[in-house]
């Protein structure tokens, strides 16, 4: 039973940790480490960029013309494909 209640304390810490790492109100600009080098993330405010993990530091990319950064596929795709989708879970 002990292994129950550590797991499950476990999870609710894991699930705050995450969903604290997310502010809506923010830009989503990453906190860049090694162990993410190459990440790619949204940029809250401006959804003609996204966010890449080079070297320690965020780096904002562009996309093309005609595009928005798409979170689900982790690239530009045209306007017609793109939807908007809340920046953080509920």
């Amino acid at each position: 039973m002990k292994f129950v209640y550590a797991f499950a304390f476990l999870a609710l810490a894991f699930a705050v940790s995450v969903h604290a790492e997310c502010d809506p109100d923010g830009d989503g600009k990453p906190t860049c480490t090694t162990a993410n080098e190459g990440d790619i993330s949204r940029n809250f405010w401006d959804p003609t960029r996204y966010w890449v993990c080079k070297e320690g530091v965020a780096t904002s990319v562009r996309c093309p013309e005609q595009t928005g950064f798409l979170t689900s596929a982790k690239d530009c795709v045209p306007w017609g494909q793109w939807t908007w989708v809340p920046p953080c879970d509920s």
